[in-house]
């Protein structure tokens, strides 16, 4: 029975990015060349391109991917900002504990997530005007902290440091006006 699961599994991770990448809308990563690269630590600050018929597609984003445990038990939680948006994600069964998702400087708590969509797990983006101000938050520095239980019920706690954020988010600006997209 493991051979069959293992089997199963490494042909579900070969067949898969193939599967994803198709030309209908689904962004995967092999459809796009990067362009900018610039790495804050574990911070990214990314442009990258793709050409569909006689279209080039550009996009600029910061990334940040924290994979805080390892299989068998997996976990990552990320964080995507792109102009006007940023959004936030915990693997599926996780959830935020109810003052789980915050920003603190000098031990205060500045900004703290209270939609309970997100604190659930689920929808967790920043539009418009909540997205420019939470940008302006991020700027100031400090730290993102995380409190939120796993899928098999483990408490978690993570803290991502946000010091660089006004260096990324010029880097990021400056990529993203060059390229008309601000």
């Amino acid at each position: 029975m493991k051979t069959l699961f293992a089997a199963l599994s490494l042909t579900i991770a070969i067949a898969f990015p193939v599967i994803a990448q198709d030309r209908d809308g689904n962004d995967t990563p092999g459809e796009w060349i990067v362009t900018h690269k610039k790495a804050f630590g574990l911070w990214d600050s990314f442009c990258d391109e793709r050409t569909t018929g006689d279209l080039l597609e550009e996009r600029c984003y910061v990334r940040y991917v924290d994979v805080f445990s390892k299989r068998p038990n997996f976990g990552a939680t990320f964080f995507f900002l792109t102009p006007g948006e940023i959004e936030f994600g915990l693997e599926r069964g996780m959830e935020f504990e109810p003052d789980g998702f915050r920003v603190e400087r000098d031990g205060e708590v500045v900004w703290q997530e209270t939609r309970r969509p997100c604190l659930a797990g689920r929808e967790c983006k920043l539009t418009a005007q909540d997205a420019a101000d939470f940008e302006a938050l991020l700027e100031k520095g400090g730290e993102m902290r995380f409190t939120f239980t796993d899928p098999d019920g483990n408490p978690c706690d993570l803290t991502w440091n946000i010091d660089r954020m006004d260096e990324i988010l010029a880097d990021f600006r400056a990529q993203a006006a060059a390229r008309g997209l601000l």
